[in-house]
């Protein structure tokens, strides 16, 4: 029940806004699994680690339950919300629409070289994270992975579809971190963020549509053929 991460683990917090620190530091231990999927979560733990009374934490919860993050059940307790084939695949599906849409109006507004530089430090990130056979840092590809795809979906200068695809990333950040936990999907990951990258700057908007297509479903078979593995559940 208590198998929260170690008191030595907890940062400290300002008194400012304890239920937003609060709220941060839970939807980051959860995103990076130090929670897992379906483990209870302690509010007496939590709040005896943070230093904090009850109320943060639980206004926190209530915070990460409308994120989807954590489940709130009366007289059973907090868990966090597991990862289903059902939700990878709404997930997906979503997510390909909104960046085919994003590819398609950077063309149409002349903004694929724009695009081009700005994705240029992400890539070459990506690619000094791992080498053939391990990663140098995983963290920094997974973010830099997140961080290019977020940047085509903002060149729509839309924030309402931004705010979607920002909604959508908490969970597939979940999924993702399970699909790139080999060396071998991230450096297949990197050719096919290269592959696209020369479409931009061939100016070849089909292949580039052809490219995410690609990647996307194929990341999107992998995780489920991991949640088959797994029983179901991420």
């Amino acid at each position: 029940m208590d198998n929260q991460p170690l008191t030595s683990e907890y940062p400290s917090l300002n008194r400012l806004d304890l239920t937003e620190q609060t709220y941060r530091v839970l939807r980051e231990w959860i995103l990076k699994r130090q929670i897992k999927p379906g483990e209870k979560i302690s509010v007496e733990a939590i709040a005896s680690g943070l230093g904090v009374s009850r109320t943060p934490v639980v206004n926190a919860l209530k915070l990460l339950e409308t994120d989807g993050l954590v489940e709130i059940h009366p007289r059973r307790g907090t868990f966090v919300t597991e990862v289903t084939a059902r939700d990878i695949a709404e997930l997906f599906e979503i997510r390909l629409l909104i960046e085919l849409h994003a590819a398609d109006v950077l063309f149409e507004r002349a903004k694929s070289s724009e695009f081009l530089e700005r994705i240029k430090p992400a890539l070459n990130q990506m690619k000094a994270a791992i080498s053939e056979d391990e990663y140098m840092d995983y963290e920094a590809f997974i973010t830099n992975d997140r961080d290019l795809h977020t940047m085509l979906v903002e060149m729509l200068d839309n924030r309402r579809l931004l705010s979607i695809y920002n909604d959508l990333n908490v969970h597939m950040r979940i999924a993702r971190a399970h699909y790139l936990n080999t060396v071998e999907n991230a450096l297949q990951a990197q050719k096919e963020h290269e592959a696209m990258f020369e479409a931009l700057a061939n100016q070849d908007l089909d292949s580039l549509k052809k490219e995410l297509c690609f990647h996307i479903t194929t990341v999107k078979q992998r995780i489920l053929e991991l949640l088959e593995e797994r029983g179901g559940h991420l």
